[in-house]
């Protein structure tokens, strides 16, 4: 599984640390199990403002809203935020875990979503 994998620098260095050892195959599958069990997610999209790309939160998911897209994330997002440079972060509770990053091409259907930050103005 691909998330499993995307995982795996966030909870294999800390596994071996615990451990002392380097962890096994059932240890590690055990560790990405627990930590699965609590995932939450943020998902960004970024928009071209000057020089530089600012990132804006348009959705959050927990862990039962993105196992029924996990197998097809690109698809699912593409249909329901369109086409757009997406980031999608995964949070252990609070804890960052990992970045994953898709860029579906075509029409953004994310536009309504964007809440300005502070200091800045989204595209248009």
């Amino acid at each position: 599984m691909w998330v499993k994998q995307a995982f795996r620098d966030y909870y294999k260095p800390k596994l071996r640390r615990e451990l002392g050892r380097p962890p096994t195959q059932e240890e590690m599958d055990c560790r990405f199990e627990e930590i699965y069990r609590q995932v939450n997610l943020t998902l960004l999209v970024g928009i071209q403002e000057g020089v530089g790309i600012n990132f804006y939160e348009i959705a959050r998911f927990v862990k039962e809203e993105f196992d029924a897209w996990r197998d097809r994330p690109e698809e699912f997002l593409f249909e329901r935020f369109g086409g757009g440079n997406f980031k999608l972060n995964f949070y252990e509770g609070p804890s960052f875990i990992v970045c994953v990053n898709f860029k579906p091409k075509g029409e953004p259907k994310w536009e309504s979503l964007i809440q300005k930050k502070p200091g800045s103005t989204p595209a248009g």
